[in-house]
């Protein structure tokens, strides 16, 4: 059984600066577990979260991209490797009055497995450090 899993936090930042902190890679590995994503940003083009070795971590495609506002990708973690165990992840950026809202959607998330309790926290730590990073900003 897959869930989707939400996560939404309001941040200082303007919608500008929430983008570039989900679409610069040097941004991105600062919250991201310490890797970047490797990509065109073209619809359909792939996306790969790499470490500093430059090993791929993740690995997808993307779905969406519409600066400031929208940006999805499908995400399958190498680590488990089968490709049946893909989610989505959803970024949505809307403006505030203080700033920005951000929600990050997980689709896809195997409920109740070991890989979806990591999934959920590990989506739970990125934008918990999204947030802080855009805040000290």
């Amino acid at each position: 059984m897959t869930d989707d899993r939400i996560y939404e936090v309001q941040v200082s930042a303007a919608p500008s600066a929430a983008w570039r902190a989900l679409t610069d890679p040097d941004t991105v590995k600062r919250y991201y577990f310490g890797t970047s994503p490797r990509t065109s940003w073209r619809i359909g083009s792939p996306i790969e979260f790499v470490d500093e070795d430059g090993d791929a971590q993740i690995v997808g495609e993307v779905l969406e991209y519409e600066p400031p506002r929208r940006l999805a990708h499908t995400f399958i973690a190498t680590w488990y490797g089968a490709p049946d165990d893909q989610g989505s992840l959803h970024w949505e950026i809307e403006p505030t009055d203080s700033g920005s809202r951000i929600t990050l959607t997980h689709r896809g998330a195997q409920a109740g497995t070991r890989e979806g309790t990591e999934t959920e926290d590990g989506s739970r730590r990125i934008i918990e450090e999204l947030k802080r990073l855009l805040d000290e900003a």
